[in-house]
């Protein structure tokens, strides 16, 4: 299967390997040590017919670690594909950009994303580190690519912590799988109604339980 991975790269000079407990799904934790939430997921759901890119968006602030933190990531989730003898077929592209962005330079960005798309291809994304830019925009093209593209989506994720004095408190770590947030925006974007309040009423139905 054909995918897509949309990673937002840390711009401090930081990483560390750690075990990323899931909130909300398990099938997706893995039980190890990893630099990356989002190589976790891909861990446990990468396969030997997969042809996955990874569309890396470095961030040029902070220690401008972006392109060393680009290569920690190629060289773990090589690791797992050679090492567990998964064999997926991973290419990567590295998107760099600046932390301030003006509006021309933010269309520039997201014509870059949604210039990977290609029919029936799996989205996912991890939205953890850089600008809050970075996510809306990410979305948005991933909404792009299921009108256009017939996309479908895989795994939205958040790597949520607790940090005192600027340094992450152990233990708090967390993925929070925010596929089903993403799905909801994506049927709020789909539906059409005479008016809000049918519209009201259609997404009560979708969300009761």
């Amino acid at each position: 299967m054909k995918k897509i991975v949309f990673v937002t790269l840390m711009m401090a000079d930081d990483m560390h390997k750690r075990h990323f407990p899931v909130d909300g799904n398990s099938f997706i934790e893995y039980p190890g040590e990893l630099y990356y939430a989002i190589n976790s997921v891909l861990a446990r759901t990468m396969k030997k017919d997969d042809e996955i890119k990874v569309v890396l968006l470095e961030t040029r602030a902070g220690d401008k670690a972006g392109t060393k933190n680009a290569q920690l990531f190629m060289d773990e989730l090589n690791e797992i594909n050679t090492s567990n003898s998964i064999g997926a077929k991973i290419t990567y592209e590295v998107i760099p950009s600046d932390f301030l962005v003006s509006k021309k330079g933010l269309n520039n960005l997201y014509l870059e994303l949604i210039k990977n798309f290609e029919s029936d291809v799996e989205l996912s994304a991890d939205i953890t580190f850089g600008p809050k830019s970075l996510p809306l925009l990410i979305f948005t093209a991933m909404q792009f690519g299921e009108k256009f593209f017939d996309c479908s989506i895989g795994n939205v994720i958040y790597m949520k912590a607790e940090f005192k004095n600027n340094v992450l408190v152990e233990g708090t770590q967390l993925i929070c799988d925010y596929t089903p947030l993403y799905m909801l925006n994506s049927f709020t974007n789909t539906i059409e109604c005479a008016n809000g309040e049918k519209a009201i009423a259609s997404v009560a139905a979708l969300l009761k339980d």
